[in-house]
């Protein structure tokens, strides 16, 4: 029986191609230089590249993600708003866009077609056919180039060679992914990071949610120091796994939070580690991904789900189209 109906591992494999083709998309596009402020509107798979992108920036310019209906008060004409919908019809997105052309933002939309490209006059088109969650090299690496484009930050070549070679070796990534899949099985896992890779570890997360059909959390340091450790007192070594990421940018407190907490894990809890690859940011936020990808596809597998269907999602757009 084929579990994987429709080829997903397919547009996993690709990624590292589809990060490349994603980077000539913004090729010619700029906007103007003096912004003081990015808001990225978007929702699921379309706003987790409004997060790389925000730690891309956290020492160039405020980037703030828009999960709402609404936009930030403070957004103004001197806003860049990124749109980011990847089927160009997410219903917040939209609401946004209305917003951010009436407040006369300077206004940016990414998507593979929808009322958004209809309605948005600077459009930089992707590709359609994927899951959403599985086109985030197109829905990240246009903002970051038309924003080096423009002048308002800068990435070297060097960085965005050392990404794709990064990513290249796909058999390492899914040996890697399939070996953590099977420590996790039939747990629910928690991953950790420092905030600087929080995207990687959300997004980690939500592919586990959305690939594997499985219930996962994540936190940071060090503000899960001040919380949710309380909470291993009652934690299951049966029910849940804990995943660090670790980064060797990370604060040396940061370092040694991790260390200890790792020994107050362990008490209750299989421990697992992953560590980042590369030198630049870039890199080593995407070797993170790269590698969750795989985990939760593999994790799917061996729970006889079809990774690429949502259907409990679907079943909620059709409830809210009534």
């Amino acid at each position: 029986m084929v579990i994987d109906k429709s080829n997903y591992i397919k547009a996993i494999e690709d990624f590292p191609l589809q990060c490349r083709k994603a980077l000539e998309l913004p090729k010619g596009m700029v906007v103007p230089s003096d912004i003081s402020n990015i808001v990225v509107c978007g929702m699921g798979g379309s706003a987790i590249g409004g997060d790389l992108l925000k730690s891309c920036l956290s020492r160039t310019i405020p980037v703030i993600v828009n999960r709402e209906y609404e936009l930030p008060k403070f957004v103004n004409e001197n806003s860049l708003v990124f749109l980011v919908s990847y089927s160009g019809n997410t219903e917040e997105t939209l609401s946004c866009y209305k917003e951010a052309a009436k407040k006369g933002c300077v206004v940016v939309a990414i998507s593979s077609g929808g009322k958004l490209s209809e309605h948005c006059s600077k459009t930089i088109n992707i590709p359609s056919g994927l899951q959403p969650r599985a086109a985030l090299g197109y829905l990240f690496f246009p903002m970051l180039g038309l924003l080096h484009n423009s002048g308002i930050t800068e990435v070297s070549n060097e960085e965005l060679n050392e990404m794709l070679a990064t990513l290249r070796d796909t058999n390492y990534y899914k040996e890697s992914g399939e070996a953590l899949a099977k420590k996790i099985k039939n747990r629910i896992p928690v991953v950790y990071s420092s905030s600087l890779l929080a995207p990687a570890a959300y997004r980690f997360k939500t592919q586990i949610n959305e690939n594997s059909k499985l219930p996962a959390f994540c936190h940071v340091f060090p503000e899960m120091n001040h919380n949710e450790l309380v909470g291993y007192k009652h934690m299951d070594r049966d029910k849940f796994v804990a995943i660090l990421i670790r980064d060797k940018e990370d604060h040396p407190r940061i370092r040694k939070r991790m260390d200890i907490c790792r020994e107050i894990f362990e008490r209750k809890v299989d421990v697992e580690e992953i560590s980042t690859k590369g030198t630049y940011l870039l890199s080593r936020m995407f070797s993170v991904i790269y590698l969750g990808d795989f985990a939760s596809y593999y994790l799917a597998l061996s729970n006889r789900e079809d990774p690429a269907p949502v259907d409990i999602i679907e079943y909620l757009k059709r409830e809210l189209a009534k």
